[in-house]
This record gives structure tokens, sequence and C-alpha cells, in this order.
């Protein structure tokens, strides 16, 4: 199925709504239909001097069909957003639960400006498709068969040459227009999710855009895709003047053709001259109903090429499937690695290479080592972000892929490496991890995580809002609020990507006594490329290049010509060189 066939195929969540918006767009066209029809037959009949009794009918036509043009075309408004505004909001729920899974393998190439423009932007031009393609088509369809009728009352010629008018301008013309149309569109959403995306990007390192002095040749690349997207909707604003002139254009000469057909017949006495009128402005009326037909199809246009932006995540399978019977949940105490060997897609060199590690409660273990050499790696594939190997990962002695993803992680409390503090207050960042915790929960997370001080001294306490990703804290701030966060998870296994970062010494020594006193509960797995509190540590495991090179007790592998000893003496020497 087509991403637009797929967008089209949401409308059959409202079928209601949809077909009340449709039909009350065709009643609004019927009643331009009836008062051009009316007004003609009652300005006509009213210069033949008639008694005034025989034009009160119509006079009361004119009266009702104006209100109620009005009044039908507010209802057709009213509901044919009310529907749109409707499904575009489970549309964006439906695009977000699409992408969770394929999260974060499937985007680690992705720009996070093009993402949110998918979730916003294309998303917001599929209204087109519910409001100006589906009603507007369906109303003009049902208004042909309606002048069909009328004008077939008077004479069959005439309703074939009104309907032929008809089929031309809401067919080829709106076909012509699409084509001349298609590229534009194309154009316009892919040049739309690349300004987009750089104004994110420029808004996210503006510091260091305007440090580096590259401000202006950042505005200048802005300008030139501003001037790019401006290009796409003109040529696109073109193909719809070309079609509407054309949509115009049809409308006059099918009604000169009518009123051509007409004349033999009023002559023969066929056609009263008062229905001259009538039959030839009722035709006009009816081309309202076709007139927006080529913009349609300029709108259909982008709409696809959105519907192909926004469905994307459909076509392709989760990076990490859950098992078709799941075993379950464990209680999640115990995490064994057993001959752990992975390879990023496209890469030929393995990120981890038959590593194994023991943790349960009571238990610190850290994993050192230079940067790439796989300990971040670890964290993701013991959180399912990637797909391994059978029988390498166990939690409580269950294989990780007899698992649903979620209930893998649930078993967790992970802080990333540089994880992200989203803007809102204190209390709100905690609660994302458990958001039934009581205020006692809150404190004591804080305090496990050493940022009780902080908070005290706060405004509004937990309740302090901590800006746009965390930006009134310190980054040693933003990492100990993460920490206390994953603390407040119910996952018993804590797994810690550089908690220490941003950290001066002293706090970072702190810090780590505190996870020693944890570790009697839970088991601890520090990821770090610091050798600071890892005496703390009941095993340190170091990995070069994907693989262990060492392991073994803090005395033990602090011997010199040791990697863990040639880390402290540089961590030493850059200290006395700080002072």
């Amino acid at each position: 199925m087509t991403p637009l066939r797929r967008a089209l195929g949401l409308l059959g969540r409202q079928p209601g709504r949809v077909g009340l918006a449709v039909a009350l767009g065709a009643a609004a066209i019927g009643a331009s239909i009836g008062l051009m029809g009316t007004s003609a037959w009652l300005i006509s009949k009213a210069a033949l001097l008639p008694s005034i009794a025989a034009l009160q009918v119509a006079v009361v036509g004119v009266r009702f069909f104006g209100i109620a043009r009005g009044v039908f075309r507010y209802l057709e408004r009213l509901v044919s957003h009310d529907v749109t505004f409707r499904l575009l909001a489970a549309l964006r729920v439906d695009v977000f639960r699409a992408l969770v899974p394929l999260a974060p393998a499937r985007f680690i190439a992705e720009r996070s400006g093009d993402l949110l423009t998918r979730l916003v932007g294309d998303v917001d031009t599929l209204e087109h498709v519910f409001v100006r393609v589906i009603g507007p088509t369906a109303g003009a369809a049902v208004l042909c068969l309606l002048t069909a009728t009328i004008l077939g009352a008077f004479d069959g010629r005439l309703a074939v040459v009104a309907v032929s008018g008809l089929a031309l301008a809401g067919t080829l013309v709106p076909w012509l227009a699409w084509g001349l149309g298609r590229r534009a569109g194309a154009d316009f959403i892919a040049q739309r999710a690349d300004l987009q995306a750089s104004l994110v990007e420029g808004l996210r390192g503006m510091d260091d855009l305007i440090a580096f002095g590259r401000g202006p040749v950042h505005l200048e690349r802005l300008g030139e895709l501003g001037r790019g997207l401006a290009r796409s909707q003109m040529r696109g604003a073109r193909a719809s003047a070309v079609g509407s002139a054309l949509a115009v254009l049809a409308a006059d000469l099918t009604a000169i053709g009518v009123l051509v057909a007409a004349i033999p017949l009023v002559r023969a006495g066929q056609l009263s001259g008062v229905s001259l009128a009538v039959v030839t402005l009722v035709t006009l009326a009816a081309f309202e109903a076709v007139a927006t037909l080529p913009a349609t199809a300029q709108h259909l246009s982008t709409a696809r090429a959105a519907a192909a932006r926004v469905f994307v995540a459909d076509s392709e399978p989760p990076p990490v499937p859950d098992a078709a019977d799941p075993a379950p949940v464990p209680r999640g105490t115990r995490l064994a690695v057993r001959g752990l060997s992975f390879s990023y897609p496209g890469s030929a060199t393995p990120a981890l290479e038959g590593l194994d590690l023991d943790l349960g409660p009571g238990s610190l273990t850290a994993l050192v080592g230079p940067s790439g050499s796989g300990k971040s790696t670890l964290a993701h594939l013991l959180l399912r972000f990637w797909e391994i190997a059978p029988d390498t990962i166990f939690i409580d002695g269950v294989d990780v892929r007899d698992l649903r993803a979620d209930d893998v992680r649930g078993c967790f409390g992970f802080v990333a490496q540089g994880a992200p503090v989203f803007t809102g207050t204190v209390r709100e960042n905690l609660r994302l991890a458990s958001p039934s915790a009581t205020e006692a929960d809150l404190r004591r997370a804080l305090l496990d995580g050493g940022l009780a001080d902080v908070v005290a001294r706060l405004p509004q306490g937990l309740d302090t809002w901590v800006g746009e990703q965390g930006a009134r804290l310190s980054g040693g701030e933003r990492q100990r609020l993460a920490l206390a966060r994953a603390l407040l998870a119910p996952g018993q296994i804590l797994v810690l990507d550089e908690p220490i970062a941003h950290l001066d010494p002293l706090e970072a020594q702190a810090l780590m006594a505190r996870l020693a006193r944890m570790a009697t509960s839970r088991a601890v797995l520090l990821i770090t490329h610091s050798t600071v509190g890892l005496e703390q540590a009941r095993e340190i495991v170091v990995l070069r290049q994907g693989r262990v090179v060492e392991r073994g007790a803090f005395a033990d592998l602090m011997r010199p010509g040791r990697w863990l000893w040639q880390m402290r003496a540089l961590e030493r020497d850059r200290a006395a060189a700080d002072r």
C-alpha cells in the first residue's frame, strides 16, 4: 500500500464525520446553484412584468438559497476541520508509535530537525488530503450529477454539453496542474525539511557558531535554503495558477456552449426564454464545484511527498523484534553476559568481541577503557537498542531475546552518556522514571544522586523550571539529575554511562562512595574512562578495541605498566599541570 493510500485510509476512522462533511460541502454548492438558477429565473421573469404573486415563490427561494449557502458552507468547514484535526492528532501518535521501535538504531544517520519536521510539518501537510482533496473531489462528483439532472429536465443535449465541460475541467485540467506541479511539490517537502533541520541545528549550536565566527556562514546557508524553498513554492504557484486559469476558461466556454445549444431550442419553442438564463447561470454556478480541483491536484502532489516521509517507518521492520511468545517478566536482579560480540551494520570491525560479565545484588563492576573501546555499545545492547546473537545476554537466567524489549528495559535504571534533561521542572524530569513517585521518593533520589543541596537552593525547589534542555543547570548538575532519575526507576540493575562526567574530583569521589553504598542492594555497572573512585569497584574490566585486555580488583590492576596504572598517572600529571 502506497503512503498516500495509507493517509487516505485514515478517513475510515471517522466515516460518519467524513460523509457529513462531503454532504454539507455538496449542499453548499447545491445552494449556490439553486441561488443562481432561482435568481436568473426571477430577473428574467420580472422583466416580463408579471403579477407580484407570480414572483413570491422565487423571492423566497432566493432568500432561502442565499442563507442556506452560508450556513452549509460554515457547517462544512466546521465538520471538515474537526475531522481533519482529529485525524492529524491520531496520526501523530501513530507516527511516533511507529518510530519508537526503530530508535535509536534507525536514526543514527537522521537529523533531529528532520524528524521533528515529519512529526509536525509533514503531518500538517496531510491536512490538504482531508480538507482540500477528499471533500472537494467527492462534492464535485455529486454536483456533476445534480447539474446533469437539472439541465436534463430542460433538455438532454444541454446536460451533455454541461457535463462534458465539467468533466474536462474536473479531470484533464487537474491532471495537467498535477503534472506541472508534481516536481515542485516533492522539492518543497524536501527543502522544507532541510531548512527546518538546519534551523534546529543552528539554534542548538548557536554558541559555537558565534564563538568561531561562523554565524554569517550559517545565515547565508539558511538564506540559500530559504530561497530554494521559495523557488519551489513559486513553481507550485505557477502550476496552480495555470490550472485555475484553465478552469475559468473551461467554465466560460461551457456556459457559451450551453447558451449556443439552448438558443435553437428557444426558437423552436422547446425552451422558454426565461429558462435560457436559468440553464446558462446554473452551468456557471456548477463550475464552483470543479474550480478548486486544479489546486486540489497541486495539494495532492505535496501531500504525496509528505506521506512518503511520514509513513517511512511503516515499511521497515524494527531492528529488535519482540519474541513471538515472550517469557514472563523476570525480577531483574542478576545480569549475565556470555561471549557477547557485536558489529555495527556496514562495519567489518567488531565493536565488541567475546565479552563476559556477571552482575548481581551487592556487585559494583566498572567497565573502563579509552573512547571507542565499546563501553557505550554494551550499554545499548543491554537495553535492546540493537539485536544480538542468542544466548549472549541473560537476566535472571532468561535470554533477553525471549523477552519483550520493554520488559528488558524495565529491569534497568540507565544513565546515558550526556543524558538529556527535558525542558520542564526538576520534579517533571524525575518523574519520567517513576510517574507515581512520592515526594519522599523524589527527595531520597536527589540525596542519593548528590543533588539534594542544589535543589534546596533553587527558587521553587522541585518545581523550579530548569530551562531548555536544562540550560539553567550546570553540566555536573544535569548529570546528577539524570542519575537521580535513574535511581527512581524500578529496575534493580543500574547501568551508568560516564556518571562522573562534568564533576570535579571531590564530587566524583563522593558520588562513587554513594554508588558503592547503593550496590549493597542493587547490581551496578559503571561505564567510565576515568580512574576516579574505582577503588570502590568489586571488579574492573578494561576494554580496548572491543576486547577485554585486563580484569580484576583495583589493587591488581594498579601495578606499574598496566593500563589502569597508566591512566591514573596521566590523570595525576594533568591535575598537577592544572595547578
